[in-house]
């Protein structure tokens, strides 16, 4: 879920000056919009697939924002967004679920309501799909405040009542930050104060399969001032990080602090300050992977609400490990919404946002990576082709694939055509942003017309969720809550079986062929040597060698994208021998040609190399009885007489090669 930071005035965004405060239901005041624009029809229709046709999570005479999607482990799909029916002051937090494995998305389920259109509740979802979401209820002024949760339960296929993840008498009860460990353990991180410039930063656990919290307990404090950012990590294992940015109300520093539990079971660490951090650091933001090391991220150099600073990182190996030394990760940062940071598996982390680019003259959506392998940040990469509308939304799957969707229009002066563009970044490449709507969205005055959310799955595929705004006369508007996701392909299917072509013989070279069809199919190519593969022979076109001769051999095109796969194999072709060996280096007789003397055959070279050689002396071109060696002595018979021997070069697979010398006359 994208993060909304920076300096206020700008869509999205918000300063540092808001703290936690008191939930209560209150009426919503009404917008009156301008002159009326005409509605289009709901729903995009795919640019990149295979993507599901859009289905509309909403009526359409409501409004809407959004919340948040994601996924869980085993594939189950959560949206949630407020939701304000037709003539209602007051909004409602809703939520959808898509089973694993299921294209449909349930009803719209009511968790609570009397919201105002900016009440804050927070998804989280667990490896076994299992989801919680948490929103604040009561209020500071009768001591009634409390975090309420709703569970949804995989096995029962429903949500649970609310129950009390945390209560608190003072005036102020920030949302809890919610984050799961692989076994679904869940840890939530929350402040509380007294609205006097006292703050605690807490935290509580919830084990698999229970339905009570931990007792809450202090990780961090602040006597002076308040609590800003807070966000929590929790890796697989179940260590984890807290991290906020403690301001202090008199000297108007700010401290990137952290505290952080080191094994599943044990306690936390006092609260501490990030080294390499300064009193002008803030907008905190954490993540740790599943080897354990920890990054935070965090922006310098500005009070936070004017003008662009710069976004520095920290990381460490083990939870109990010493901090890195800062790195800078963007030299000039002013970002108006971006998302957490996003860990791969093999650890390099991912962070998106959307800045003022002065080049461009407009916003853009940028991304960098950090190599786990070498330490080191990318440059910051621009996603966007247009104008972007200060909101963007990025996610990670288990298999690192990042999804990242954001509105935009052609150009400032183009504010009507309203797209939803989305880019992926997989093994480690971003692909072109390409838009998710093919027909444009028209502006709606006093709201954004567009606004969109994104899930990467287990296996990277992407499910997104957006909020279609449109006029509605006289001077309203409605809005309406649409999904869609990448589907897996239908496996693909065989149209040409496997086949060989070329000569069949050592030392040529044979090319495998078939046909397919499937979305993204891609063929893996093996060879058979009397039906057992060939090791390390994964080409389209293979060699013969001599261990072919006489074996039969067929070739296997396995073909499989993410539907499934299947295996075709050629007909079986016998190996014959390879063509004769040829002589580069002329064969010749070597010594005096004189009886009683010796004569040395002199071998020549052949290609291909030769293994092993015969010999036939000749006199007068006829064979010399017995003379099979490569020497031999010329007698009495032969003098006079034109002598020359037959080299006949073997290797096995291939057929044998013979020259002759040239005639020496004996003396």
């Amino acid at each position: 879920m994208a993060r909304n930071i920076g300096r206020p005035g700008r869509p999205g965004r918000r300063g540092r000056s808001g703290v936690a405060v008191a939930a209560f239901a209150a009426a919503v005041a009404t917008v009156t919009l301008g002159t009326a624009l005409p509605a289009t029809a709901a729903g995009s229709t795919a640019a990149a697939g295979p993507w599901s046709a859009a289905a509309p999570l909403t009526g359409a005479d409501g409004r809407q924002s959004l919340i948040d999607v994601q996924v869980a482990g085993d594939g189950t799909a959560f949206a949630l967004w407020r939701n304000s029916a037709a003539g209602a002051t007051t909004w409602d937090f809703q939520v959808a679920v898509r089973a694993a494995g299921s294209g449909t998305w349930s009803a719209p389920h009511t968790l609570a309501t009397g919201r105002h259109d900016t009440s804050e509740a927070v998804l989280a979802v667990t490896s076994g799909g299992q989801a919680v979401v948490t929103w604040l209820a009561g209020s500071g002024l009768d001591g009634s405040l409390a975090a309420l949760a709703a569970t949804w339960d995989p096995k029962a296929g429903g949500w649970s009542e609310p129950a009390v993840l945390a209560a608190h008498e003072g005036l102020s009860l920030g949302t809890p930050r919610l984050a799961a460990a692989a076994d679904g353990t869940l840890t939530a991180v929350w402040t509380q104060g007294d609205g006097s410039l006292k703050t605690q930063v807490m935290t509580a656990t919830r084990a698999p399969g229970a339905t009570t919290w931990s007792t809450p307990r202090a990780i961090g404090a602040t006597s002076s001032g308040s609590v800003h950012d807070l966000s929590v990590a929790v890796a697989p294992g179940g260590a984890a990080t807290a991290a906020w940015d403690a301001y202090d109300f008199f000297t108007g520093d700010h401290a990137v602090t952290t505290a952080t539990r080191a094994t599943a079971g044990g306690g936390w660490s006092g609260a501490a300050v990030v080294p390499g951090t300064d009193a002008t650091s803030g907008e905190v933001r954490v993540a740790m992977d599943a080897r354990n090391a920890t990054t935070v991220l965090w922006r310098t150099g500005t009070d936070g609400d004017t003008g662009p600073g710069t976004l520095k990182s920290a990381t460490r190996t083990t939870p109990s490990g010493a901090w890195g030394a800062a790195q800078t990760v963007a030299a000039s940062f002013d970002a108006g919404d971006g998302s957490d940071p996003l860990t791969a598996p093999n650890g390099d982390v991912t962070y998106v946002w959307t800045g003022w680019s002065s080049a461009a003259g407009t916003p853009v959506v940028q991304a960098v990576t950090r190599s786990a392998a070498t330490g080191t940040w990318s440059a910051p990469r621009t996603l966007s082709t247009g104008y972007v509308r200060w909101q963007v939304d990025a996610s990670i799957g288990a298999d690192g694939t990042v999804q990242v969707v954001w509105p935009q229009t052609p150009g400032i002066d183009n504010g009507d055509d309203n797209h939803l563009f989305l880019a992926s970044r997989t093994g480690g490449t971003w692909s072109t942003a390409a838009p998710l709507d093919s027909t444009p969205v028209p502006a709606v005055p006093n709201t954004d017309a567009l606004t969109g959310e994104v899930a990467a799955g287990p296996d990277g595929r992407a499910t997104v969720v957006w909020r279609k705004a449109v006029y509605a006369s006289p001077g309203g508007y409605t809005s309406q809550v649409w999904a869609r996701s990448q589907t897996l392909p239908a496996a693909p299917r065989i149209t040409a079986r496997a086949a060989l072509s070329g000569t069949a013989r050592t030392g040529s070279t044979l090319t495998c062929s078939a046909a397919w069809t499937g979305t993204g199919a891609k063929a893996a190519w093996s060879w058979l040597r009397d039906g057992r593969a060939v090791s390390g022979a994964t080409g389209r076109t293979r060699t013969l060698t001599p261990d072919d001769y006489t074996r039969k051999i067929a070739c296997r095109a396995t073909v499989t994208n993410g539907g499934g796969s299947v295996t075709t194999t050629s007909p079986a072709v016998t190996v014959a021998a390879g063509p004769g060996l040829k002589a580069t280096t002329a064969v010749s007789v070597g010594g005096t040609a004189k009886v009683g003397h010796k004569l040395t055959a002199n071998r020549g070279t052949w290609t291909p190399a030769a293994t092993g050689y015969t010999y036939q002396w000749k006199r007068n071109g006829t064979s010399i009885s017995g003379a099979t060696r490569a020497t031999y002595v010329p007698v009495k018979a032969d003098k006079g007489r034109k002598i020359t021997v037959k080299v006949t070069a073997h290797r096995h697979g291939w057929t044998d090669g013979s020259a002759t010398t040239a005639p020496v006359t004996v003396r």
